[in-house]
């Protein structure tokens, strides 16, 4: 048993306060592949840890959160779907080319911790996204369990293998996107934390 002490914040992401977690030894999870699923259909257990096992399958050196602009937004991805990040506190403006079929999904801001971390968190999460001007829904996830697989020296978990946690946040299951360029904004804040994060989106 080791503990993870990280309270994760994002659109992405921030780790901030901690949490315990088990560490669990083993391979890194097989990567998802097959046509595009619906994502309004998975569990937010699924879709969480989905995103969180995919912000930790990078180092921080090629890390699609610590991003600036853009140029690992592909990183990753998973055949079926494709997941957008935030920061780990501040600004960035992004590009990010994504094929014509893929649902998109990703969070204004998320958390790990214990369940009662992660509901006084959530209780002061709020965020908006636009697209092309317009306000998408966001939808609040409450604690549920979740796993999160990660790489040696990534900067969510910070090592190798499977831990297990709650997880919870504000999200947007965005889905397909119409072909043609588009501007995603992303904005997110809990008490000092803060993110704000500009895509230029191309689809197709």
């Amino acid at each position: 048993m080791r503990t993870l002490r990280s309270f994760a914040l994002l659109a992405a992401t921030a780790l901030l306060v901690g949490a315990c977690t088990a560490q669990e030894a083993g391979p890194q999870s097989e990567p998802q592949s097959g046509p595009p699923r619906d994502i309004s259909r998975i569990t937010t257990g699924e879709l969480q840890s989905r995103w969180w096992s995919w912000a930790a399958s990078s180092p921080a050196r090629s890390n699609p959160v610590a991003d600036q602009d853009g140029t690992f937004c592909a990183e990753n991805q998973p055949a079926d779907a494709w997941f957008l990040a935030g920061t780990f506190g501040g600004k960035a403006e992004r590009r990010c080319s994504i094929p014509a079929d893929r649902p998109v999904a990703f969070p204004l801001l998320n958390f790990t911790g214990s369940e009662a971390e992660c509901k006084e968190l959530l209780a002061e999460a709020k965020g908006t996204v636009m697209l092309d001007r317009t306000e998408v829904a966001v939808e609040r996830m409450e604690p549920t369990a979740i796993r999160i697989t990660g790489v040696e020296g990534n900067p969510v978990t910070g090592q190798a293998g499977t831990v297990t946690t709650q997880g919870c946040g504000l999200w947007v299951r965005l889905g397909t996107v119409p072909a043609g360029e588009h501007t995603l904004t992303i904005e997110g804040s809990a008490g000092s934390f803060s993110l704000s994060v500009g895509y230029a989106l191309k689809i197709g």
